[in-house]
Parts: C-alpha cells; structure tokens; sequence
C-alpha cells in the first residue's frame, strides 16, 4: 500500500527558538524521529513538504494549495500533518473541495513540539506528535482497506469526521472532540501495541458542489458577531456598514436574540446581507421554529445554520461565495445536507 504524508508547518514541525516555537521545514528525517515506529512501517510513504507555516497564518489560498497537491499524489491514502489552531477549518474546507477524492484523507498534528519537551509545556510529560503520527498512519490504512473516502482528523486516538472536528481544549493531548456526529474510530490496546478500530459508521458525501472551479476569495467577507446581554443594534448598523457578505450571529440556546436588534438584522437582510443565526452552545444545533424569540428572527429573513460547526460554516461560506453570483438565502445551511 502506497501513502503520501504532506506537512505543512504547525506545532507538529516546530522547533524552539528565542521568540518561540516556529514551524520549520519537515523532513523524511525528522519525521522518523519524532515516529520511529515508521522506520520499520511495511508499505511506502512518499513525504512532501507543502509549507511551513504555523496554523494561525493559514488563509483560503493555503486550502487550495493543500488541495491541489493532495489531487496531485498518486496514493492509496493521504495524511495531512498540520497546526491544531485551524486545523478544524483546513479539514472543513477540504472535506468540501475533496468531496470526489476516491482515497482517505487524514489530518493530524501536535499539542506540543516534538523538539520542545519540557521548554515550553513543563506540565506535559512528552510530545504527543509520535503517538498522532502512527494514529493517523494506522487509521488512514484501515480506512484505505476498507474502501472508505473522506476526510478526517485523528487526534489523541480517535478518528473524527472532518466536518464535525472541533479544538475544544488548548493544552491537553485530547485536544479535539467530534460535534453531533459519532466518533469514527478508535485506537485500541492490542497484546502490547495499539490498533485502528473504524466504527460502522460511513459518512458519505452528496454530489453537490454549488462553488466554481476558480475561486476569488477577494469578496468571501465574513463578520462572526456573539450575541450577548446589552449588545447594541447600532453595533450591527456598523457592521453592515462595512458591506460584509454575510453575518453570523451567534444567538443563544436554540437560537435566541433580544428583540431590539430586530430591525439591525432586517436592515442587514434588505442590503442583501445574509444573516445566519447559530448556536453559542458546542452540541445540539439550532432550531428558530421552536421559541418566539427565534422564530421573529425567521420573520426578519434570518437563516439557520442549524447544526453546522463555527469552523465548516465559515469554510463552507467561504467557498460559496466565491461565486459572485451566489445567494445563501437560497440555501440550507443544514451540514447534514453535505453529509448522508
């Protein structure tokens, strides 16, 4: 079986240096050192450095250039090393782009530096990038094996569906959970060594893909806006001042906002602003239909993201509006509309 493992930069590729950690370039050697189990792995692994960037540098334009090059491998499976901090928007964005990729895609990364032992996390008992590393070898196999596609994170020995990954915690190894949706796999103990378990559940993708084929990302405006005690309508007047493609306004519960800024969020709609309501909470999504409050938000032509992720909206928004010609007052924003 033939993989391809591409790095782009992250805490997995960083070293110390006086201003902190900073991504450097991988290499086949590093790699081996920071996973040694590799060295006496039975299939082949084609490595490729894409970049080297730490996550929170990482635009549209580096999803496209991931994309591109994962297309461009001839393998069986492709694992992606990459910075935890926009590690769910990388996955979200290429779950979207690599709907027909007909091989696994899975992304990993690190908590903490595989050089930076003990320097900067002096609670951590040792890099978690090892351990991530062969997860990610482990599963993108069986997943390869049994024919499944997709795109997926494995972190802290679980296999999560790349549209439903989250970052939940800053510090801890276990760093990432999977929202509204089972987790996929697990490593288990076996005789001493851990295997890959995939559960029964097969995420598949719909055909739609209702983005163009060449992106401008110079107009993907996109304003996340919490709702909160004593927030001012006049503060969304400012908001759309700044002519955003669309807002996202993060209600409470099931969707709640205050009634005085109703008119803020009309006035938005009727300058082809597209507002789109969804959860503070992690789980449960949604749902405007249920309460006063959220249904005077469908009044004023608010959309529901239902239970779609901060992360997969944004990417998912992105890559609409690509499209100059798009509206997302014509779509449901359902994820599970993405997902069978």
């Amino acid at each position: 079986m033939k993989f391809a493992m591409l790095s782009t930069g992250g805490t997995i590729a960083s070293v110390d240096s006086d201003k902190g950690l900073r991504p450097d370039s991988l290499n086949v050697q590093r790699l081996v050192e920071i996973c040694p189990a590799l060295m006496g792995f039975e299939h082949d692994i084609d490595f490729i450095s894409v970049m080297s960037k730490d996550s929170s540098d990482m635009q549209p334009c580096d999803w496209l250039a991931m994309a591109e090059n994962i297309k461009s491998v001839k393998s069986d499976a492709v694992i992606l090393l990459h910075g935890t901090d926009t590690l769910a928007y990388t996955a979200s964005a290429l779950a979207y782009l690599l709907n027909n990729l007909n091989v696994p895609v899975v992304i990993t990364g690190a908590m903490l530096a595989p050089q930076a032992v003990g320097v900067r996390r002096e609670t951590e008992v040792g890099s978690d990038a090892g351990d991530n590393i062969y997860d990610a070898v482990q599963f993108a196999m069986q997943l390869a094996m049994y024919g499944r596609k997709g795109v997926y994170v494995a972190f802290g020995g679980v296999l999560i569906h790349g549209l439903r990954a989250y970052k939940a915690d800053s510090r801890h190894v276990k760093a990432f959970i999977s929202v509204d949706y089972p987790v996929l796999g697990e490593m288990k103990d076996k005789g001493g060594h851990k295997i890959a378990w995939l559960g029964s559940k097969v995420p598949a993708f719909t055909p739609k893909r209702p983005w163009p084929d060449n992106f401008n990302f110079v107009n993907s405006k996109i304003i996340t806006l919490p709702v909160f005690p004593g927030l001012s309508a006049a503060v969304i007047d400012k908001v759309c001042e700044l002519e955003p493609r669309a807002i996202i306004l993060e209600g409470y519960g099931l969707g709640g906002a205050p009634e005085n800024l109703l008119s803020a969020i009309k006035n938005c709609v009727a300058n082809n602003i597209s507002v789109i309501v969804r959860t503070q909470t992690l789980f449960g999504g949604v749902d405007l239909s249920i309460y006063e409050v959220g249904r005077r938000l469908l009044d004023v032509g608010a959309v529901p993201a239902l239970n779609a992720t901060c992360e997969s909206l944004i990417a998912k928004l992105t890559l609409l509006f690509a499209s100059d010609t798009f509206s997302v007052n014509n779509l449901n924003l359902n994820i599970c509309d993405d997902i069978i």
